[in-house]
């Protein structure tokens, strides 16, 4: 018995070895994937209107979400809004991100897209 735990004792310390060596290189080449990648990722992540908010606003008729798009987000301005002294007709900005979460994402599917960013 004592010649049978002393070799699993020698096996589980070769698994312990090869394990910490496996953990070194999965860290290695996620960080090879994120300078790959680009080290600064950018989402956006658009909360839902407020009460309050829903009757001044109507809702959030000035951001449009492309369909078949999760990286991108239209924010129209209407005419009636101008900036500084100038009025223009209406206006429209496209924004591009890694990822655009609607109002309507739960914090589940924000922490999957994010969770392969994270390291412990």
């Amino acid at each position: 018995l004592q010649v049978q735990a002393a070799a699993q004792e020698q096996q589980l310390g070769q698994q312990e070895e090869r394990l910490h060596r496996l953990e070194m290189e999965r860290r290695r080449l996620h960080n090879l994937i994120q300078e790959l990648k680009g080290n600064i990722r950018v989402f956006c992540r658009v909360r839902p209107v407020l009460p309050e908010e829903e009757e001044r606003q109507k809702g959030l008729e000035h951001l449009h979400f492309p369909p078949q798009d999760n990286k991108g987000l239209v924010l129209s301005r209407p005419e009636d809004s101008h900036v500084g002294r100038e009025r223009r007709g209406d206006v429209r900005y496209d924004f591009s991100f890694d990822r655009v979460f609607p109002p309507s994402a739960s914090q589940q599917e924000i922490f999957e897209e994010i969770a392969l960013l994270v390291q412990v």
